[in-house]
């Protein structure tokens, strides 16, 4: 029934068990999991104005070799979930991208890697997390052109 599945993840606790799902999505027939993380704008400028902070003000290193390095750290992490997967027979790839709008760009995806489901927590790593569900996630679930299976 979902063939291909899209598992977005901010490694949040919500996404861990949200992942907990996709692997036994196996048992129903899925025979494919795309690992995809959007590393948002918003964040990266964050990331920066802390550098900036801890430089006293000075720029130190370019804002793009932060975003390397950022893109890089997320990378390592997918590797060891894409790993997994693949030992559980499953074909698995990542998907790391930048962008201003994490939800867009994952139905976006959803949508260009012709999958069946995404898989994703109810909240991520937003600071009102356990009241709300999160605004990725709404965002998601209206704009998916697939079905959405959102754990809590």
């Amino acid at each position: 029934m979902y063939k291909k599945v899209l598992y977005p993840t901010d490694f949040s606790e919500n996404a861990e068990k949200a992942y907990e799902y996709v692997k036994k999505l196996k048992e129903a027939g899925t025979k494919e999991v795309v690992i995809v993380h959007i590393v948002e704008d918003r964040k990266i400028n964050e990331y920066w104005d802390v550098q900036l902070q801890i430089n006293g003000g000075k720029p130190g290193r370019a804002k793009e070799h932060a975003i390397k390095k950022i893109l890089a750290k997320v990378y390592d992490k997918l590797k060891e979930k894409e790993k997994e997967l693949q030992q559980l027979g499953l074909k698995a790839s990542i998907l790391v991208e930048q962008g201003p709008v994490a939800s867009k760009q994952i139905c976006e995806a959803a949508k260009q890697m012709k999958v069946s489901l995404v898989v994703l927590g109810y909240t991520g790593t937003s600071p009102l997390r356990g009241y709300f569900m999160g605004s990725t996630v709404r965002h998601v679930v209206e704009l998916s052109p697939v079905s959405v299976l959102v754990v809590k």
